[in-house]
């Protein structure tokens, strides 16, 4: 396996909006180093949890079982329209911080991991397996902090996600619970 390739496809996909892409935008409000280091460590550790056993171990399982395929991506969805609904202020106080279990739920649900899992990924057996597994979580930190900065940007060193921020988010999340419904059926 050819790891520039596979890096670039990575990050093709990974740097796309997504679910994980926009927590990590909206946790950036209050970022100090030591909670960008947890965020980082977080997306990270959720995404080689699903990426290394798809590889391996889920792809001819979920092929074989189209219900439970369908089943996780309804439940992706489910999280991704709670956190919307969290966002935009249902249950939860303005000045609400997106936590680290909240990122970490929301990566493990991501669809993206799957497709890294499933179709890019060689099994982690193999020796191209673990430096496509090393490269994998490099390719997620840069993302990561991509999207991190970026949120950053936007939302300046607020100690309060401004209203618009948040509903812009919300919106976002539901656009991407719809879209994960849909693919189910």
């Amino acid at each position: 396996m050819h790891l520039l390739p596979f890096a670039a496809g990575v990050f093709a996909l990974l740097v796309l909006p997504g679910p994980t892409n926009a927590i990590l935008a909206m946790a950036s409000q209050g970022l100090t180093a030591g909670r960008a280091i947890m965020l980082l460590g977080t997306v990270v550790s959720a995404y080689l949890a699903i990426v290394v056993p798809a590889s391996g171990l889920a792809g001819p399982f979920l092929q074989a079982h189209p219900v439970v395929a369908q089943s996780v991506k309804l439940a992706s969805a489910t999280w991704v329209f709670y956190l919307a609904l969290r966002l935009w202020g249902v249950g939860s106080s303005p000045a609400e911080i997106v936590t680290g279990r909240q990122l970490a739920i929301t990566t493990l649900f991501n669809p993206k991991a799957l497709i890294i899992g499933l179709t890019m990924m060689p099994p982690a057996q193999e020796a191209s397996g673990i430096a496509a597994t090393a490269t994998l979580a490099f390719v997620v930190l840069f993302t990561s902090s991509i999207w991190l900065s970026t949120g950053r940007i936007v939302l300046g060193s607020e100690k309060q996600m401004p209203l618009l921020a948040r509903r812009c988010g919300s919106a976002t999340l539901l656009v991407f619970s719809a879209v994960l419904t849909l693919s189910a059926f």
